[in-house]
């Protein structure tokens, strides 16, 4: 599992005011076990960090996770901080007018007019609009989990 996310089990039961007792009562394990996944020794299966994410509450610690053990999700997934409600949405509408105003949706209709993305084609625009695409997803993921959202939970 890579340094970076090591705490991320720790920092997330922290925030929800929890010791590792109670949470390890809640998750239904040892508190050795719950120790070993905060420290980064073993990563916790994915129906723990399920009960993590109601538990804390932290739905954004479902990301963190996958991101953290599967090289596969992390290169699929983007990082998305849990933001207030106010700049989540700003964040998404910026990146949708900055798409927008580039015209990247007559851009892809042109590249993929016949059915797939040419050699020629891949060009540096279409690196653009792929990054564009990119910040478009997480800012709209960041959105989903954003702090004031109407009961937003990691299963909705």
């Amino acid at each position: 599992m890579n340094d970076d996310y090591r705490t991320m089990y720790a920092r997330h039961r922290k925030a929800a005011g929890l010791t590792q007792e109670k949470a390890a009562e809640l998750l239904g394990v040892a508190v050795r076990t719950l120790a070993n996944w905060e420290a980064g020794i073993y990563t916790p299966p994915d129906d723990k960090v399920a009960l993590m994410c109601d538990a804390y509450p932290a739905p954004t610690l479902a990301l963190e996770h996958l991101r953290a053990s599967s090289a596969l999700a992390a290169g699929l997934i983007p990082e998305a901080a849990q933001l207030p409600l106010a700049q989540a949405v700003a964040q998404l509408l910026y990146c949708m007018r900055q798409f927008e105003q580039k015209h990247r949706a007559d851009d892809l209709i042109w590249i993929s007019s016949n059915g797939q993305v040419d050699e020629g084609e891949q060009t540096e625009r279409w690196c653009e609009i792929s990054e564009e695409l990119r910040d478009i997803v997480k800012a709209a993921t960041q959105l989903r989990f954003a702090q004031g959202a109407v009961a937003t939970t990691w299963r909705d």
